[in-house]
């Protein structure tokens, strides 16, 4: 594998997406006592702030999209509110009172104007554009790097690893040659002492993958194969530490491990020059 590779498209995609609009200018909000105000945004509500106590706001359960609003009292002064979402965009209203407010239902669009997106704790990525790089990546063959393990006729083989900025992409492909269908359990990242000192208990840091694509669908039929593309924030492998990727099968026993080292992640492609 060779190391700065330049993907084309993922170049012009990222570029795209570093255009990302947050709109700064605050849209007029009215709230009322007795009803609720319903906001539907795009994309998952990451975070809110109101700008006093005088805004009731929840998100309903099992929805991520949907800000439900209402005043606490009647006729409070002018206030704001603040949202920012999962793909990075900021939402900024201006909230005050009405009897009778103009709409008490309203779907957001997306910003449009050029104002870079917000970036979150942890990763230079938001997470629409690690939903997009880790779904362009599953379709990319062009790079094996070979790091693999097999049993019962199942194999787990690290095709590539590639980097932007603070965050890595790990993409795995799991295959199933047998005639029974893999059933995925689970599979955990962490990162390892490579020697364990006789008498002396093993390091282990178990890291969180920031995003998963094709991690939902946990079955590999027989005779077939499975894409999976994980992004982990950037880990600092020292001499003597590993990055340990462990694939467990539900009810059975072809459990799978890939052992990644500092000398693999140095060689991983770039995505960006």
């Amino acid at each position: 594998m060779k190391k700065n590779i330049l993907l084309p498209f993922l170049c012009l995609l990222l570029l795209q997406l570093n255009a990302f609009a947050q709109d700064l200018h605050p849209k007029a909000l009215e709230l009322t006592y007795q009803k609720t105000t319903t906001l539907v945004f795009p994309h998952a509500i990451q975070s809110l702030d109101r700008g006093s106590r005088d805004i009731l706001a929840q998100v309903p359960e099992k929805v991520e999209n949907v800000l439900q609003l209402k005043a606490a009292r009647k006729g409070f002064t002018g206030t704001n509110l603040t949202v920012i979402t999962a793909d990075g965009r900021l939402y900024s209203f201006e909230v005050s009172y009405a009897d009778h407010p103009a709409t008490t239902l309203l779907k957001l669009e997306p910003p449009t104007t050029n104002t870079a997106p917000v970036v979150f704790t942890n990763t230079d990525l938001n997470t629409e554009q690690l939903k997009t790089i880790t779904n362009l990546l599953a379709g990319d063959p062009r790079y094996c790097y070979g790091i693999r393990d097999k049993a019962g006729k199942t194999k787990a083989t690290l095709e590539g690893i590639y980097v932007q900025g603070n965050t890595f992409f790990y993409r795995l492909v799991l295959s199933n040659k047998s005639s029974i269908p893999y059933e995925l359990d689970f599979i955990r990242f962490s990162l390892r002492d490579r020697k364990q000192v006789k008498r002396t208990a093993t390091q282990e840091e178990e890291r969180i993958p920031l995003y998963a694509y094709g991690y939902d669908e946990k079955t590999v039929e027989a005779g077939n194969q499975k894409v999976l593309v994980f992004a982990l924030e950037k880990i600092p492998i020292t001499k003597g530490k590993e990055l340990v990727v462990e694939l467990f099968e539900q009810n059975g026993g072809r459990h799978l491990q890939l052992r990644i080292r500092s000398k693999d992640l140095v060689q991983a492609c770039a995505l960006l020059l």
